[in-house]
C-alpha cells in the first residue's frame, strides 16, 4: 500500500489562461490605485514601462524580453555525437518573455515571469520583506544555490551558461525559502538562504518523498552585496565581492533540472518517485571592481540510485572573467566589453577520461547595458564518453533586446 503523503503542500500552479488574466489584473489594480493616488505617475524606466507611488512605496512594472541567436553546433553538447551536429541555420528566437513586478507597500513584492516561446510558466512568486535581517519567500522561482544559475539569463558575459551548468543547477522549483543579511557593513556581513521546495522542478508538486532542502551562505567579503548580475556595468568602486557555500539534498525521480522541468543526465534510466537521492556541494566566488569582473564556481554532486544501488559522484565548474577595455585605454569604445571562461565536468568517477571541457572567449557590445546588447562567443569543446571522444568549435552570436 503506498504511504500517505509527506510532502510539502503542493502550490497552485496557473496555466497560460490565468497567467494572462494575472496579467491584466495587475495592470487593471495599477489603473485604479494610480486613480486614487495623486502621487501615482507611469514612466518607462530601467524595468519596463512602471507605475510608482513615492509615498507608500508601492509600484508595478512591465516588460518584454526576446532573445536572437546563431549557433554553429548544438548549443549545449552533452554527448560525443552532440558536437558533431550541425547547429540551427539562420537566426532563431531563443527565448521570448513577458515580466511582471510589483510592490505592495515597503513589505510585499511579487514577481512572475512567462515563457511565451514554449508556452509556460516560469515564476509566480511573492515575498515578504520584514527586516533586511529576515525575508519570506514563497511560489516559483530559481533557486538561490549557485550564482550561474540565478543570474538572469538576459545578463549573462557569454551566449549563455558554462557547459558545468547543466549538471548541476536546481533551476526552478515552488516551495519556500527564507533569508537575510546579518551584520550589514561589518566584517562578518552575510546574506543568508535556507529553502524547503518540492524537488520535482517548476509547474509540479511534491511527490510524497524527503523534499529539496537548500541552503546558501554568502560571505560579502567588501561589506557591500554584490547583485547577481554579470559584467561589471556598474564600475563599483571600492570593490564588491562574495565568498559563498552552498549545499542541496533531494529525493526525486531525476537527476538533473532545466526551465523545462526534471529529467536525467546522460546515463541515467526514467526514474520512479524518489528513485533517486543527489546531494550537492558548491563553492563559488564572485568580484567586481571598475570595469574588471571575475566569477567561479565549484560543484561536486553524488547521485545515488536508491533501486539498484548504484552511486556516482561528479565534478565540476568554471571559471570567467570580463574587462572593459575602454577603462585603461580610452580610444576603445565604452561599450565594448572582452571576457574569456574556462569549465569542465567529470560525469562519472568510474571512468576518470570522460571529461567535458569549455574554453570560451567572447565580446559584448552594450547599447544599453544588459537592456540591449549584442553578443558573440567562440568555444572550444572536448567530449568524452562510451561514443568515443570528440572535439570541435562553436561559434554562436546573440541579440538580447528587453522592452
Amino acid at each position: 500500500m503506498k504511504k500517505p503523503c509527506r510532502s510539502i503542500p503542493r502550490f497552485w500552479i496557473p496555466g497560460a489562461g490565468t497567467a494572462l488574466a494575472l496579467l491584466l489584473g495587475f495592470l487593471a489594480s495599477a489603473s485604479l490605485m494610480a486613480e486614487d493616488e495623486p502621487t501615482s505617475g507611469w514612466a518607462y524606466g530601467s524595468r519596463g514601462w512602471e507605475w510608482s507611488n513615492l509615498d507608500t512605496g508601492s509600484y508595478i512594472w512591465g516588460g518584454l524580453r526576446f532573445q536572437t541567436r546563431y549557433s554553429n553546433r548544438v548549443d549545449d553538447p552533452l554527448i560525443s555525437d552532440d558536437l558533431r551536429q550541425e547547429g540551427r541555420e539562420g537566426l532563431s528566437m531563443n527565448r521570448a518573455r513577458y515580466k511582471i513586478g510589483a510592490a505592495f507597500g515597503r513589505h510585499l513584492t511579487a514577481y512572475h515571469e512567462y515563457d511565451l516561446r514554449n508556452g509556460q510558466l516560469l515564476d509566480l512568486r511573492a515575498t515578504w520583506k520584514a527586516s533586511p535581517k529576515f525575508n519570506l519567500r514563497f511560489g516559483q522561482w530559481k533557486t538561490e544555490y549557485n550564482r550561474e544559475r540565478i543570474d538572469s539569463s538576459g545578463k549573462q558575459q557569454f551566449v549563455d551558461r558554462s557547459i558545468a551548468n547543466y549538471w548541476f543547477t536546481l533551476d526552478r522549483q515552488n516551495g519556500v525559502m527564507a533569508s537575510g543579511r546579518l551584520m550589514a557593513e561589518q566584517a562578518g556581513d552575510s546574506t543568508w538562504y535556507l529553502g524547503v521546495l518540492n524537488g520535482n522542478g517548476l509547474n509540479t508538486g511534491g511527490d510524497g518523498g524527503r523534499p529539496l532542502v537548500v541552503g546558501r551562505w554568502q560571505w560579502n567579503f567588501t561589506r557591500s552585496v554584490l547583485p547577481f548580475s554579470q559584467s561589471a556595468l556598474k564600475r563599483f568602486n571600492p570593490a564588491r565581492g562574495a565568498l559563498v557555500v552552498g549545499f542541496a539534498s533531494n529525493d526525486s525521480p531525476y537527476t538533473r533540472f532545466s526551465s523545462n522541468g526534471g529529467g536525467q543526465l546522460p546515463g541515467y534510466e526514467k526514474g520512479t518517485d524518489n528513485q533517486y537521492r543527489i546531494d550537492q556541494l558548491m563553492l563559488e566566488f564572485a568580484w567586481q571592481r571598475f570595469g574588471l569582473s571575475l566569477q567561479s564556481e565549484a560543484h561536486f554532486k553524488t547521485i545515488e540510485d536508491r533501486k539498484s544501488g548504484a552511486s556516482n559522484d561528479l565534478y565540476g565548474g568554471y571559471l570567467q572573467g570580463g574587462w572593459f577595455p575602454a577603462d585603461r585605454y580610452p580610444n576603445w569604445p565604452e561599450q565594448l566589453e572582452l571576457a574569456a571562461r574556462i569549465a569542465f565536468v567529470a560525469p562519472d568517477d568510474a571512468i576518470s577520461k570522460f571529461n567535458n571541457r569549455e574554453f570560451s572567449l567572447a565580446s559584448n557590445w552594450f547599447f544599453n547595458g544588459h537592456r540591449n546588447k549584442l553578443t558573440a562567443d567562440l568555444s572550444y569543446l572536448e567530449i568524452s564518453d562510451l561514443q568515443g571522444e570528440t572535439d570541435g568549435f562553436r561559434f554562436r552570436v546573440q541579440w538580447d533586446i528587453s522592452l
